[in-house]
């Protein structure tokens, strides 16, 4: 996206993405907006309509991507995930609403407590260690979470936050992304991934950031403005 179509695009997108252009051109954007598919209680929509704790955890890291870690729209959509919680002390989203192909309906749960638990940890959040233990064991030996791509980016991203930088659960899942590119991905998945990673605090010179960095650069345009807007926050955010 060059510089005119950022223009373009604070003139003409909604008020969220309008705030964002701003923000990317340089711009003061101002008081940040109601952001798009937030409800009043702070939940975020994933594609069934319902408030999503995995869309949810995901927008938390989008949020902290650029800038807005500390925002109320942060603050409330934390609330409302901490208040979202299973009695397992995890969460749990319909099939429908995971992203990305799947061969499991399990991983509703498993998308959604991984993308929760990253979102919360990458806002200073306690996710619990109920909700990691319980992810602990959908992982297989080759890295890879139950219901696929999605719950892997997010449990890369989750397992980065809460043990440390290069623990064993967030390498094998990083390793699994890289090394086990699906023919279906395309920019939605460098997208997914790197928002969390980069939430997450995984540098820019990470094989998989790498990886998945170059992947999204080489990507063809898309006349959705919201993917571009996501491609030119996350190339900015990661200094490329």
């Amino acid at each position: 996206m060059t510089e005119l179509d950022l223009i373009h695009l604070a003139e003409n997108g909604d008020a969220w993405q309008m705030w964002r252009a701003r923000r990317l051109r340089g711009d003061d954007p101002g008081k940040i907006p109601a952001v798009t598919d937030q409800d009043e209680l702070g939940g975020f929509r994933g594609s069934t309509g319902k408030p999503s704790p995995g869309a949810t955890g995901a927008t938390l890291c989008h949020l902290v991507v650029i800038g807005a870690r500390d925002s109320p729209t942060a603050v409330i959509a934390a609330d409302w995930l901490q208040e979202a919680r299973t009695p397992a002390e995890a969460w749990l989203d319909d099939p429908n609403d995971v992203p990305g192909e799947l061969d499991t309906a399990a991983a509703g749960r498993v998308w959604a407590t991984a993308a929760a638990g990253c979102g919360l940890l990458a806002i200073g959040r306690d996710p619990g260690h109920r909700a990691l233990d319980l992810l602990r064991g959908e992982a297989d030996q080759e890295g890879r979470f139950t219901g696929g791509a999605y719950p892997t980016f997010a449990a890369a991203g989750a397992y980065w936050l809460a043990v440390g930088p290069k623990t064993e659960m967030a390498e094998w899942a990083l390793r699994w992304s890289r090394e086990n590119v699906q023919e279906w991905w395309g920019s939605e998945e460098w997208i997914a991934g790197l928002t969390f990673w980069g939430a997450a605090g995984i540098s820019a010179d990470h094989a998989t950031v790498e990886f998945f960095l170059d992947e999204l650069r080489d990507s063809a345009p898309s006349d959705d403005l919201e993917f571009s807007l996501r491609k030119v926050e996350l190339l900015d955010f990661f200094g490329t």
